[in-house]
């Protein structure tokens, strides 16, 4: 039985909490990763399927979040290219859309 009152296994027990949350961490910064790689695969491979022309104003704003976070964490990569592509894909999709990656924003999600 464990003794709750020693801190060394209140110690061990914090330390594996700890390693826990930074695994948790970890996992969702390589999910929020590959999100974005694949919703740029489809918004190259299909951008006409991508935006509906009855859609709610709230979905066009989720789409224009979604584009400047993918455009955010590329150009913390380094992938100018793609961001580009992005950018004319909201402009000619969506032309009201600020395009506006909030790299600060990515780069702390990241733990960069």
């Amino acid at each position: 039985m464990r003794d709750y009152f020693d801190d060394d296994e209140f110690e061990d027990d914090l330390e594996d909490l700890k390693l826990l949350e930074m695994e948790r961490e970890k996992a969702k910064r390589e999910e929020f990763i590959e999100n974005c790689k694949q919703a740029y695969e489809a918004i190259v491979s299909d951008p006409d399927s991508i935006v509906d022309p009855k859609a709610t104003p709230k979905k066009k704003e989720n789409l224009i979040n979604a584009v400047n976070r993918i455009s955010a964490l590329f150009i913390l990569e380094e992938k100018y290219e793609q961001c580009g592509i992005l950018k004319r894909f909201l402009e000619s999709k969506v032309p009201e859309a600020q395009f506006s990656p909030d790299v600060e924003e990515i780069r702390k999600f990241l733990g960069q």
